[in-house]
C-alpha cells in the first residue's frame, strides 16, 4: 500500500500531502467527481459521509456530513473555485453548521489538488492554505494529515 507524504511549510501556511494511486487519472479524477464514489472514501471510518447536495462546476459547491459511531456529525462545505478535468481542481473547503453556516471556530481552508498522469499510476498532490499559521497548527492538532492518510487508503482500496 502506498503511503501519503506530508510536508508543512509553515512560511506559506502550507500543508501538502503527495499520493501516488495505482489507477489512471480518469478513474482518480471520478472517485473525486462523482458524488457516490466520492462519499464511499471521503470520511475516514469509522466515519460515514452523506451527501447533501453536489454540484460539480467551477461556482458550483458540495454540502456533506460525516457521522460518527458516538453519532457525532461534522458538516462541511466545497465552494468549487476552478476545475480543470483531469488535471486539477481548486476550492474552499470549511466546516458548516446544521443550517449551512460557515463554522466560526474552525478556519477555512483552500485547496488545490492537482491530478498528475503516469500512465497507470496517477500522483495526487493536495495543497491546502490556510489564512495563518495558527489555523495550520489548530488543523494539524484536530488531526488532519491522519484524517487525510485514512481517507486516501480507503481511496486506494476502490480504486483496485
Amino acid at each position: 500500500m502506498n503511503k501519503t507524504t506530508f510536508t508543512e511549510d509553515l512560511e506559506n501556511n502550507q500543508l501538502i500531502a503527495v499520493r501516488t494511486f495505482d489507477a489512471p487519472v480518469e478513474k482518480v479524477w471520478k472517485a473525486w467527481s462523482d458524488p457516490d464514489i466520492l462519499c464511499q472514501w471521503w470520511a475516514p471510518q469509522p466515519y460515514v459521509c452523506k451527501i447533501d447536495k453536489m454540484d460539480f462546476r467551477e461556482g458550483g459547491y458540495w454540502i456533506y456530513s460525516m457521522t460518527g459511531p458516538e453519532g457525532d456529525v461534522h458538516r462541511g462545505r466545497m465552494d468549487y473555485l476552478k476545475i480543470e478535468p483531469h488535471k486539477r481542481l481548486e476550492a474552499e473547503d470549511y466546516f458548516v453548521d446544521k443550517d449551512g453556516n460557515a463554522s466560526t471556530g474552525i478556519p477555512p481552508m483552500q485547496m488545490s489538488v492537482k491530478f498528475d498522469s503516469n500512465g497507470s499510476s496517477t500522483t495526487v498532490t493536495s495543497i491546502t492554505t490556510f489564512a495563518s499559521a495558527e489555523a495550520l497548527k489548530q488543523m494539524s492538532e484536530m488531526g488532519m494529515a491522519e484524517g487525510w492518510e485514512l481517507a486516501c487508503n480507503q481511496l486506494e482500496a476502490l480504486l483496485v
